[in-house]
């Protein structure tokens, strides 16, 4: 599969994998320091935004502690890639 194999050659690196846990915990933290700036009447992120945000801090955790889903649809939701990209988008939202 086409998943597996991008997972495989690109994401499935130590430093990367504890770059992503590290950024998904950061900008947890952001989030928990001040709610205002994600928030949707105080901020100029939308709804389908922050539940992006919520997603891609569940999909860093995930890839970054090390767990490996077993079925395909899982793995194919939690990719880590797309979560990467909303990582950086949301870290550099906070400290802009």
């Amino acid at each position: 599969m086409l998943v597996d194999r991008l997972y495989q050659l690109i994401m499935n690196k130590g430093l990367l994998r504890a770059l992503i846990l590290i950024m998904a915990l950061g900008l947890a933290f952001c989030i928990l320091w001040d709610p205002t700036r994600f928030a949707w009447n105080t901020s100029s992120l939308m709804i389908w935004q922050g539940i992006l945000l919520i997603w891609a801090i569940c999909s860093g955790v995930i890839f970054g502690v090390g767990f490996n889903p077993k079925h395909f649809v899982w793995r194919l939701f939690f990719h880590p890639l797309p979560a990467l990209l909303i990582l950086i988008f949301g870290l550099y939202h906070f400290f802009k």
